[in-house]
C-alpha cells in the first residue's frame, strides 16, 4: 500500500512499440519516447530494431505535421524581442521616474542638471520623492517584437512598437473617415 501512495502520481511508462504516431498522438508519442530515453536501464538491440521500422511506418501526413513544428521552434528560438531604451529610469519604490531629458532640477533641491545620463549621476544620490538609492531605479524600455534581422527592413514599420503602429493604423482609418463625411459635407 505504501508503493502504491508513493507513486500514485508518477506517469505511467507505456513503450513506445505499443504506441503508433498518428496525427492525434504525436505528442504523446514523443512524451513516451522521451521518457524512455531517460529511464536508466540502456535499451537492448532488439528494443531500438522495432523502434527504427515504427520511425520507417510513420505516414506522410505525420513526418510533415513533425516537420513543421521542428521549423516551428526553430523560427520561434530565432524570434527575439528587442528592447529599446526610453531614457527614463523608474523608481521601484515610489514610482517617480528620471528622464534624462529633463533631470532632477525641476524639484525644489534637485541639483541634476537636464541631459546628465542615469549612469553619470553620483553613486549617493536618491530618489527625490521617497530617499531610495540609486540602485532602486530600473530602466524604462520599449519592446519591438519580430525578428532582430528584419528590423532594418520594411521603412521603417519594422522598428516601431507596437503603439506606434496602432497609432498609425487607426489614425488613417480616422482619416478617412472625416474626408468620407466631409465628401457628403460638399454636395
Amino acid at each position: 500500500l505504501a508503493a502504491l501512495s508513493v507513486n500514485g502520481f508518477a506517469p505511467i511508462s507505456t513503450p513506445t512499440k505499443l504506441i503508433r504516431p498518428t496525427v492525434g498522438n504525436v505528442r504523446q508519442y514523443a512524451f513516451y519516447s522521451a521518457l524512455r530515453m531517460s529511464e536508466s536501464e540502456p535499451a537492448t538491440a532488439e528494443e531500438t530494431a522495432p523502434a527504427e521500422e515504427e520511425e520507417e511506418e510513420v505516414d506522410e501526413a505525420t513526418r510533415l505535421q513533425l516537420e513543421k513544428q521542428r521549423r516551428a521552434d526553430e523560427l520561434r528560438a530565432q524570434e527575439v524581442f528587442i528592447q529599446r531604451s526610453t531614457g527614463k529610469h523608474e523608481c521601484t519604490n515610489c514610482g517617480w521616474e528620471y528622464d534624462i531629458e529633463k533631470g532632477d532640477s525641476m524639484i525644489i533641491g534637485g541639483m541634476i542638471k537636464p541631459g546628465t545620463p542615469f549612469a553619470e549621476l553620483p553613486s549617493n544620490w536618491r530618489c527625490p520623492t521617497c530617499r531610495a538609492s540609486k540602485d532602486s531605479f530600473k530602466e524604462v524600455t520599449e519592446e519591438i517584437p519580430g525578428f532582430e534581422v528584419n528590423q532594418g527592413y520594411g521603412l521603417g514599420g519594422n522598428s516601431m512598437t507596437a503603439g506606434q503602429k496602432n497609432t498609425i493604423i487607426f489614425g488613417g482609418l480616422g482619416i478617412f473617415f472625416v474626408l468620407f463625411l466631409a465628401g457628403y459635407g460638399l454636395s
